[in-house]
């Protein structure tokens, strides 16, 4: 592989726009919290369905429900308007881009749920306010669901702000039920608390989406799959070293070496930057993942850490593809050697430098083979070892070859379209 410009498994990611992952994090954090008052939104419209039902019974029926003679009809409206509005909030929610409304709605939901429950609190008192004081204690319940439910908010203000709610709310209530003011302290006190729990509970959700950017920071740098790795076992990926069958891919740019002295070194890391791009995007795209590009050249890895039991299929589609546009992006042909085998993958390194990569005979063979390309004429070659693990393939059998600094021949095989 040509050594004139050297470059970093990470230099692909050099261009990327500091501003761009800032904005891709704000989306992760925005999704989560989404998520979190989309659950939110189906149990708010489930209760509101129960309670617009037996509203409209007690309205139908207010006799043998509450024993008296007739009930006003605004509590039943109230609760179908309500349960309307849960509805077109729930409906606002699912939308594809309903994340961008993210912040608006952690306002906008929390204060509909602080006037639901205020005409909760006055329409209940008309009714029943008078004979059942006792139903103040249920004042007391709603109002601390409305505190704690702002935990489930990323943004801390969503918190408070329903802790406020729910504080004004009961207040209003003890008011109206004339409730003693020692009870009623008492409850606020507890509404409180439970508020502040809520608050802890958001900072507990808000690290939550954190970890999440982070790993989708972190998957800029490093592929998916050892990022899912890390983040399931983290102490098993940096102590324990995993023993994988695997697909080695290894490409490389004929002629680099003489066509980027023609170019300016911008020209060069735009090109590389380019070529890269598309080859980890084409290895990602068929299971596998990129360990590093050595400039012009690449070792592609498919089996680990994470096993594939079709990698040698996987890696034969990929470099098929790859041979197949990659007119589209370099004027240069292109090498590819494919060999399966027994690998070792783990962190290499102490300290602050870590470096997760595949060692083992399996990835120099894989080399061998992408050299050889260039004598025998074709574009990529597979191994025995490879061609076992493919099914109903038709490949040419190119017979035995020998390896540089090996002794042992391999037989080769390569496409029928290639050569």
């Amino acid at each position: 592989m040509a050594e004139q410009t050297a470059y970093s498994p990470f230099a692909s990611q050099n261009s990327i726009d500091g501003d761009v992952i800032k904005v891709a994090v704000s989306r992760v954090l925005a999704q989560e919290s989404l998520k979190n008052e989309q659950k939110l939104a189906y149990v708010r419209v489930v209760v509101l369905i129960i309670s617009s039902i037996l509203d409209v019974l007690v309205f139908f029926f207010p006799q043998p429900l509450i024993g008296q003679d007739s009930v006003a009809p605004t509590i039943a409206l109230i609760s179908i308007v309500a349960c309307l509005i849960s509805l077109f909030f729930l409906v606002a929610l699912l939308r594809p881009q309903a994340w961008r409304w993210s912040n608006s709605l952690q306002t906008a939901i929390p204060i509909f749920d602080g006037v639901l429950l205020n005409l909760f609190i006055t329409n209940i008192w008309h009714v029943l306010g008078e004979i059942q004081p006792a139903i103040v204690t249920n004042i007391a319940a709603f109002s601390c669901l409305l505190a704690v439910s702002g935990g489930i908010r990323i943004q801390r203000r969503a918190s408070i702000l329903t802790t406020t709610l729910a504080l004004g709310n009961f207040a209003y209530g003890a008011a109206l039920f004339r409730l003693d003011i020692a009870v009623s302290l008492f409850a606020l006190f507890t509404i409180l608390g439970t508020g502040l729990l809520g608050l802890l509970t958001a900072g507990i959700v808000r690290r939550q989406g954190k970890n999440e950017a982070g790993r989708l920071l972190i998957q800029q740098f490093l592929p998916e799959t050892v990022v899912e790795a890390a983040f399931e076992n983290p102490l098993q990926l940096l102590e324990e070293p995993i023993r994988c069958e695997v697909t080695i891919m290894v490409t490389d740019l004929r002629g680099f070496t003489r066509y980027s002295e023609k170019l300016d070194p911008l020209e060069v890391l735009s090109f590389l930057s380019q070529m890269q791009g598309f080859l980890s995007r084409t290895v990602e795209e068929h299971g596998g993942w990129v360990d590093k590009f050595m400039g012009d050249g690449m070792l592609a890895v498919f089996g680990a850490p994470r096993s594939l039991d079709n990698h040698a299929e996987r890696a034969v589609a990929a470099g098929k593809a790859i041979l197949k546009d990659i007119q589209q992006v370099s004027p240069l042909p292109i090498g590819i050697g494919l060999h399966s085998g027994i690998i070792v993958a783990g962190c290499l390194g102490v300290g602050g430098h870590l470096d997760f990569t595949v060692i083992g005979d399996t990835v120099n063979v894989a080399s061998r083979l992408e050299a050889m390309t260039k004598e025998v004429g074709r574009s990529l070659l597979i191994s025995e070892e490879t061609h076992r693990h493919l099914k109903n393939l038709p490949l040419v059998h190119l017979g035995k070859m020998p390896l540089r600094g090996r002794d042992k021949q391999i037989e080769v095989f390569g496409l029928p379209s290639d050569g």
